[in-house]
């Protein structure tokens, strides 16, 4: 019997919880650690995952890879992967099938990974760590994935589960699978009328903010709105900027110019951040940055919040997204909550509170509910348990159609799935042909996509087509599918 199980991938640590007990709790890993970092590294003999690779990280920056949730299925022609580049320490580039590649040293020789192998790799190394713990089957996964992850970003999650040996029963939103946990264990949620929920996600790479409706039993997404490059990452990068230009003022050495003395005041940048969090003031001190000298500093949070500033101007727009799309305003949310470890900066928590007029609540737990809600739909799977009936339908980002050659129609495309509209969904086209066929389908906003998310979802070929007696043409119904995992597919063609 497999244990479900939940993984929030996050860029930075991964949260692993599963069903058991009666309840669902969060896994340790060897190091008693309730998050894992996402870091896959690799060295002369072996391969580093996890824990381990973070402790070897500053002394093999050119062979650690970090950031897989934004690499995984990401478009090698993608202008998103000279942004990755600059958060990487590891070369990444494109192969001949447009996949973002790693180009890593392994066992004394050069080595290419594309980033669903290393997804792969680091989701097997997340297996065994359930498995260890738990003394249980694990086979069954619900993969928590950002709400803005393409078709082919999903396809690629999933196929990452499937070489990790694992069954991706459903890949879910971020956010959605927050609100889930967040719908199945509030026990004060109204019967009738449902209560309007704004959930702000903020990680170390991207921003979230999604409404939902919630009433007991039942869940619905309303709008989604994001902002990809907004995250801890970016605050941290700000303060080793800042400090990158005075340490070349006060101490003449130029971190940029050497990757591990960046990498080291990155490190501690982001310790000052969290320490900056519950203190006014903090230092920072570290031996032999280069070239043998020590440096200290400090910074207050007054200091810190001049430096994001042009980060703060942004909290409002994916607020305003979602709230554009649910066709609500602030004062129609009846409560906000705040989800990710960024949240628990005090000028962010300042302007989200503005934004809204109201206080933020703290029900969920910022780190773990993702992973926790996800286990929770994993186990809504299974044949082997019971669990308390919840159902929830997510929201599409962008609209999709389909297209044919076109025959006796009025028309050679239809806009199937609408940008707005919920999954899953499932509906019907009604063509008239007199032989074999394909269809295609496609993403129709493009204007809102990047470049290189114009591409084929997917291509179905139709094949034995028979023209009934006296007729012109055979009345061919395809029923077509958003599945819960937000995949589209063709579940079957018939007359």
């Amino acid at each position: 019997m497999s244990t479900p199980f939940g993984i929030d991938l996050g860029n930075n640590n991964s949260v692993i919880a599963v069903a058991r007990n009666r309840g669902i709790d969060v896994v340790v890993n060897e190091v008693s650690n309730r998050a894992t970092p996402t870091i896959v590294g690799f060295g002369m003999k072996a391969r580093a995952i996890g824990e381990t690779g973070a402790t070897q990280q500053t002394s093999n920056l050119k062979n650690t890879v970090t950031g897989l949730k934004r690499l995984l299925g990401l478009n090698g022609k993608s202008p998103e992967l000279s942004v990755e580049q600059k958060y990487s320490t590891v070369e990444l580039s494109s192969d001949e099938q447009n996949n973002t590649v790693a180009n890593v040293r392994y066992q004394g020789e050069k080595h290419s990974f594309t980033s669903i192998q290393l997804a792969a790799m680091y989701l097997n190394k997340l297996k065994l760590t359930t498995e260890k713990e738990t003394k249980s089957n694990i086979k069954d996964v619900c993969l928590a994935v950002p709400v803005w992850y393409t078709e082919s970003q999903r396809r690629a999650a999933a196929d990452s589960c499937k070489i990790a040996g694992l069954n991706p029963v459903r890949i879910v939103n971020e956010v959605t699978a927050a609100a889930v946990g967040y719908g199945v264990f509030k026990t004060d949620l109204p019967e009738d009328e449902p209560k309007k929920i704004a959930f702000i996600d903020i990680g170390h790479s991207s921003y979230t903010c999604t409404v939902a409706a919630i009433k007991k039993g039942e869940m619905k997404v309303l709008g989604t709105g994001y902002d990809k490059h907004f995250g801890g990452r970016d605050f941290d990068r700000a303060i080793t900027e800042y400090f990158a230009d005075e340490f070349k003022e006060k101490f003449k050495i130029d971190i940029r110019t050497n990757p591990k003395a960046y990498s080291r005041v990155l490190a501690a940048s982001e310790k000052l951040k969290k320490v900056l969090s519950a203190n006014t003031a903090a230092p920072i001190n570290i031996e032999s940055v280069m070239n043998d000298v020590d440096v200290s500093s400090q910074l207050t949070r007054e200091e810190l919040e001049n430096l994001v500033k042009p980060l703060l101007e942004r909290v409002a727009n994916p607020v305003t997204e979602a709230l554009k799309m649910a066709g609500l305003s602030t004062s129609d949310i009846d409560s906000i909550e705040l989800i990710g470890g960024t949240t628990r900066i005090p000028c962010l928590k300042n302007t989200i509170t503005e934004i809204f007029g109201k206080h933020f609540s703290t029900t969920l737990n910022q780190d773990e509910s993702i992973a926790k809600g996800a286990a929770f739909i994993c186990a809504m799977h299974s044949p082997t348990l019971r669990v308390k009936p919840f159902k929830f339908e997510d929201i599409n980002l962008h609209s999709v159609t389909y297209s044919w050659e076109k025959g006796t129609e009025e028309t050679d495309h239809l806009e199937v799935f609408t940008k707005g509209s919920n999954y899953p969904s499932t509906k019907i086209i009604t063509l008239y042909r007199s032989n074999d066929f394909e269809i295609v389908a496609k993403y129709s906003n493009v204007e809102e996509l990047p470049a290189e998310t114009n591409e084929v979802i997917g291509k179905w070929s139709i094949t034995g087509v028979e023209i009934p007696e006296n007729d012109d043409a055979a009345t061919c119904k395809i029923k077509v599918r958003q599945d819960p995992s937000g995949l589209y597919t063709i579940e079957e063609a018939y007359i």
